[in-house]
């Protein structure tokens, strides 16, 4: 779906955080879609080491929880954005070209509930 846009281009991908952590450092993407539920490093570690490193990284993060704490969690360590898994379709292009914009994108749905504190 990324590759498939005219100004965008998938340039690494990971298999775990570790991997994603390394595969940042060598090329240091404008934009980052980071899964939250990542094995062997957590997506919140994912986020809090390359934020130390990179203070001016920006990231996407999607996951299939549906906890209020992890979308505070991951703002809050950095993420421009937050997705569930279910919004992929409709709401990663979008996301994505908010955030390389240098804008944050939080979509209606999860706003509210943040907002309604559930």
């Amino acid at each position: 779906m990324v590759n498939a846009q005219s100004d965008m281009m998938v340039v690494g991908e990971a298999a775990d955080g570790h991997e994603a952590i390394q595969r940042f450092r060598e090329l240091q993407p404008d934009v980052s879609v980071v899964d939250w539920n990542l094995p062997i490093v957590r997506g919140e570690e994912v986020l809090g080491t390359l934020n130390k490193e990179f203070p001016n990284a920006r990231f996407v993060v999607i996951t299939a929880l549906n906890g209020d704490d992890c979308i505070r969690q991951a703002l809050n360590l950095g993420a421009h954005a937050f997705l569930h898994k279910d919004m992929l379709r409709r709401e990663l292009l979008a996301a994505i070209r908010a955030v390389h914009d240098g804008q944050h994108y939080i979509p209606e749905a999860i706003a509210k509930r943040l907002k309604n504190g559930h």
